[in-house]
């Protein structure tokens, strides 16, 4: 509240009455008076400014007529057709759902266990009949393996590569061990099926492939092959079935057949020492063994310089302890080349003694001759002298000799 001016404009008054009444009386009514007043002079103050107000808006105010139109429905026509909701309804999932799919996985889980599990058998087969032959490999060649050591080269699960050289009348040598696919369960799976209704079976094989040297022997083609096998290697290989002819030879077992170009050629395989005996003992595990000079596909033209290759392919045992079977196969082809060997080195010292015992004539011959012409040039007295001298020397010579006798 403004009291400032309202105190202001009665204060001559005051002073007045301040003379009259005593000081405590005058205090409690001025005390209550003031804010009366106060409260006095703002309520007419405001009834004043609204009847001011009110004559004003009464003045102001105008009545209007508004005309009030019907409200006239909406026609059936302007009526929107509800559109339709797009809420993704979530199926609810149970586990049979995923039959099909559990299915599928434990499939594939199953042929990775067998493939692993296949891979590591062949690798432990073929490690097993390195270990097996790799003492007869290298007493026989210089190289076995590659220049780091490495002896077997996988080359798939089922396939090893090695590698063998330095041998008189041979290149080199390129050997395979195909091994059953037993890493591929499907494909095992078929070729039990397919045995059971045929007789050719599927089989761990070793194959060596060797380059002979030219001049190693003569132009012709040989073969000795199994009898279920014979069928199918003359219709793949150019070699047997354009030059040679099958025949079956009493000699050999029965299971094995003879592919020849003549009966001269066989009879020289044959006749080489304990060769029948080897092809005998060797007939279980033996499947072919081929000796050609000419291509296995047949050339679209001539070619001049034709490798000489012998072929050889026997099967592996399906028990491993039995691979010491083909190491006997293989000890008396050893002790073949060992005596080969042993009569070769005998031929090779005796003529080195000849040699040498020539060397020794000659060198002697050459010595009489050049002591003669020295002597030739001489004086007659010295040449008396000389043969004198050299007269003693054959008398002390002929005396020693007696004296050793007796």
């Amino acid at each position: 509240m403004c009291l400032t001016p309202t105190y202001i404009s009665i204060s001559g008054k005051v002073k007045i009455i301040t003379k009259i009444l005593p000081k405590s009386l005058i205090g409690q009514i001025f005390n209550l008076a003031v804010p009366a007043l106060v409260l006095i002079c703002q309520l007419f103050t405001r009834i004043a400014i609204a009847k001011d107000e009110i004559d004003d808006w009464d003045e102001e105010i105008e009545i209007t007529e508004v005309p009030i139109e019907p409200v006239s429905e909406p026609s059936k026509e302007e009526i929107p057709a509800p559109k339709p909701l797009n809420v993704k309804v979530y199926p609810k999932l149970v586990l049979s759902d995923f039959y099909r799919e559990m299915v599928m996985i434990a499939m594939i889980v199953v042929y990775l266990i067998v493939y692993f599990i296949g891979k590591r058998a062949n690798e432990a087969i073929a490690v097993k009949w390195m270990e097996k032959h790799i003492v007869l490999l290298r007493e026989n060649f210089s190289l076995v393996g590659n220049d780091k050591g490495g002896v077997l080269i996988q080359d798939g699960p089922a396939e090893y590569l090695f590698y063998l050289s330095g041998r008189r009348n041979c290149q080199y040598i390129h050997g395979k061990i195909t091994l059953k696919p037993r890493h591929d369960m499907l494909q095992t799976i078929t070729n039990f099926i397919t045995s059971q209704f045929s007789s050719k079976t599927v089989t761990d094989t070793v194959t060596y492939n060797v380059t002979m040297n030219d001049g190693a022997y003569d132009d012709f083609v040989f073969g000795i092959t199994k009898k279920d096998r014979a069928s199918d290697l003359r219709q793949s290989r150019y070699d047997l079935k354009t030059f040679t002819k099958q025949t079956n030879n009493n000699l050999l077992p029965s299971a094995v057949n003879v592919h020849s170009e003549s009966v001269d050629i066989t009879e020289a395989i044959l006749s080489v020492n304990r060769v029948i005996e080897l092809l005998n003992a060797s007939s279980q595990y033996l499947t072919y063994i081929i000796i050609s000079d000419q291509t296995r596909v047949r050339p679209e033209k001539i070619i001049e310089n034709k490798q000489k290759l012998l072929t050889v392919m026997h099967e592996l045992p399906n028990d491993a302890s039995k691979f010491s079977d083909i190491m006997i196969i293989a000890e008396l082809t050893r002790q073949k080349l060992i005596k080969n060997r042993e009569e070769a080195d005998k031929v090779i010292q005796k003529n080195l003694a000849a040699e040498r015992q020539e060397e020794i004539q000659q060198k002697k011959a050459d010595k009489k001759r050049a002591e003669a012409e020295r002597v030739a040039k001489l004086s007659p007295e010295e040449q008396r002298k000389y043969e004198e001298k050299e007269r003693k020397r054959e008398l002390k010579k002929k005396q020693k000799k007696l004296v050793k006798k007796v």
